[in-house]
């Protein structure tokens, strides 16, 4: 009989040749593979050539390659079994599931997917479409589709996020639920915490929609009533049915469940009970970019007090950008040792900010309390330990909504 991974090579190289081919993910990293966490394939097409995009996953980094579709196999075939234990493939009709290892498996399950988006990542306008009506509703482009005046830091703004939010889907699997038009489809279901003017909120949901092919529930939670009452009637005025915005605090809403986390620019410790509420809703995905971090400024400025930090800050602008760094370092620890993996990127500043750290985390597997992550607890504490120690931090919002006292 054939070797699991043989017949796994061998649908690979089907899908590449009959077109089918949508994207494949390796996982589950032996020791040989060091540092390197993930690859990821996808089709795409370069000068009118069509090849395999590549994804090499580091911890903190990623690096791309554009390979043909005979070096991408032959990369396939090297390096399962070595670096890699796991493998899974989705094609137009159904997904593929390798694991190796004492006991060798192969899944084979039907499904009906879309064809794979086969545009260069370079071409990232296609994400936003600058003619989509809720962006002349919100007052973003007029209506021949152009920027207008003023608004187009804002627009960059839409853009990356929609890139980041691009991005960190592709390492989930959650497109496989629901793709397709039949009612077995589950919609991905995504809450933007503190969703303002719903920018954003609307790019997420048209970019789902329009670009992924994807059903999809997204709801806007925001405060301020007139925000609301806005976002709502330009959502009924461009038909995103799919689409809702409710008024509420971050710490009220509750949500029971939830693929997708945004929360862009929640004032200090909001975002703290946003990262909360997506961990506890076992969130696929969490996109956060922090703003305001006040609860840890007077403990920081009582550590400067005295220690070899004196003469860094003692400079107030200094000890608030250390407040800053150290604040989202815990909140990337912690949400490591929910089970996630975390990337920190450069998100251009909302209009009115200059915050433009994203923290980007996609849940590893959908067990939290699977034996990795529970192996990975021990060692993460330490050094949330050390980092709380170095700074003086007494109390941390995150960690006390995730540990309580400890």
């Amino acid at each position: 009989m054939q070797h699991p991974k043989d017949q796994f090579v061998a649908r690979l190289q089907t899908s590449f040749e009959d077109g089918s081919f949508v994207k494949l993910t390796l996982g589950h990293p032996s020791d040989s593979a060091g540092a390197l966490r993930k690859l990821l394939f996808r089709p795409v097409v370069i000068r009118g050539e069509k090849r395999c995009s590549v994804v090499s996953r580091f911890s903190t980094r990623d690096e791309t390659k554009n390979l043909g579709f005979s070096e991408a196999l032959e990369r396939v075939r090297v390096t399962l079994g070595a670096e890699f234990l796991s493998a899974n493939l989705f094609t137009e009709t159904e997904e593929v599931q390798l694991e190796l290892g004492k006991k060798n498996r192969l899944r084979i399950m039907r499904a009906s997917l879309t064809p794979a988006t086969l545009e260069h990542d370079r071409n990232k306008s296609r994400w936003v479409d600058s003619h989509a009506p809720y962006l002349e509703a919100l007052g973003v482009t007029d209506s021949t589709g152009r920027v207008r005046e003023r608004m187009g830091d804002k627009f960059r703004q839409i853009e990356r996020f929609v890139d980041l939010l691009a991005s960190a889907f592709r390492e989930t699997d959650l497109g496989a639920c629901a793709s397709g038009e039949s009612s077995d489809a589950v919609p991905i279901t995504l809450c933007d915490m503190g969703s303002g003017k719903g920018y954003l909120t609307f790019a997420a949901c048209d970019y789902f929609q329009r670009v992924e092919k994807l059903r999809v529930s997204v709801t806007g939670v925001e405060a301020r009533a007139d925000l609301v009452a806005l976002c709502n009637r330009v959502a009924g005025e461009c038909s995103f049915s799919q689409l809702q915005f409710v008024q509420s605090s971050i710490e009220e809403f509750q949500f029971p469940r939830m693929d997708i986390l945004v929360a862009l620019h929640a004032c200090n410790t909001a975002t703290d009970d946003a990262l909360a509420a997506g961990i506890h809703a076992g969130a696929a995905m969490i996109l956060a970019a922090p703003c305001c971090h006040k609860e840890l400024r007077t403990q920081v400025d009582e550590a400067g007090a005295s220690g070899p930090l004196l003469d860094v800050l003692r400079y107030g602008v200094f000890a608030e950008r250390h407040a800053e760094i150290a604040t989202d370092a815990l909140r990337a620890l912690l949400l490591e040792r929910a089970g996630y993996r975390v990337r920190v990127s450069e998100f251009i500043a909302a209009e009115h900010t200059a915050k433009n750290v994203m923290l980007i985390a996609t849940r590893r597997g959908n067990n939290p309390s699977g034996p990795d992550i529970v192996a990975a607890r021990g060692p993460l504490d330490r050094r949330i330990a050390e980092l709380k120690s170095f700074y003086g931090i007494q109390h941390h919002r995150l960690e006390e909504l995730l540990l309580g006292e400890r």
